[in-house]
C-alpha cells in the first residue's frame, strides 16, 4: 500500500464526517457508520489505478473514473 492509497482512505473516512458534525468527541466516524468501508474502498482502488500500483481491477471499477 503506497503513500497516495493510505491519504486516499484517511480523505475517505474524514469525508464521511461532515463539517457541522465534527466536534471534540465526533472527529472520526462510527465503526457501524456503513458508508465508510465502501467509500473507503473505492477510494483505495481508484488510488492504486492511478499510481499503477494494482495488480487487478474489480469488475465493478471503472478504471476511467478518477
Amino acid at each position: 500500500m503506497n503513500l497516495e492509497m493510505k491519504l486516499a482512505a484517511a480523505k475517505a473516512i474524514a469525508s464521511v464526517v461532515h463539517p457541522d458534525e465534527v466536534n471534540e468527541q465526533y472527529v472520526i466516524p462510527s465503526i457501524f457508520n456503513e458508508k465508510v468501508v465502501e467509500l473507503v474502498r473505492l477510494a483505495v482502488i481508484h488510488a492504486a489505478i492511478a499510481t499503477d500500483v494494482a495488480r487487478r481491477i474489480p469488475k465493478d471499477i471503472d478504471k476511467d473514473m478518477g
